[in-house]
């Protein structure tokens, strides 16, 4: 009996990418088969460039406790983005967790598909060139869904 874990991911926050690839790698690493799907500001996680920047979104997320508590009012207040996503980068850090980049590479050599939604390098004017190495070509959500639809037990999750 197979297993397909699908993975759709729309967000481009850092703080809802990887959650995304710790469970991608980790139902990989079980034996699962799993592909995840880029859309919308998801694609950024892809890109060359732009998954360096991935940002942490403390506006609306009264989880976010920071260091310590803070009014939500006072999370839309100029720098809060940076200071929230350097406050993660660094805990993650302290604490060994690891970073965006070592988690992409450990997606691909799990074999783990990464599909950039086509759809979504449109709306952004990206091309397929930008993407980074070890990621499938441009798919419609068809080709994903057909991916996990193959399996006798297909599991979808979304972040």
């Amino acid at each position: 009996m197979t297993t397909r874990v699908g993975i759709i991911v729309l967000s481009g926050t850092l703080d809802k990418v990887l959650p995304a690839f710790v469970i991608g790698t980790t139902a990989a690493a079980m034996g699962m088969e799993v592909g995840m799907f880029f859309s919308f500001y998801g694609i950024n996680v892809l890109h060359k460039e732009k998954y360096k920047n991935l940002k942490v979104a403390p506006v609306g997320n009264p989880a976010m406790t920071m260091p310590f508590p803070v009014p939500q009012i006072l999370t839309v207040m100029p720098g809060m983005v940076d200071f929230a996503t350097s406050m993660m980068k660094n805990m993650m850090k302290k604490n060994k967790v690891p970073q965006l980049e070592d988690l992409i590479q450990q997606a691909i050599d799990l074999d783990i598909k990464l599909f950039p939604c086509n759809t979504a390098l449109q709306l952004f004017g990206y091309k397929a060139e930008d993407l980074l190495e070890g990621v499938e070509k441009p798919v419609g959500a068809s080709t994903f869904l057909n991916f996990v639809n193959q399996a006798d037990k297909p599991i979808v999750l979304n972040f």
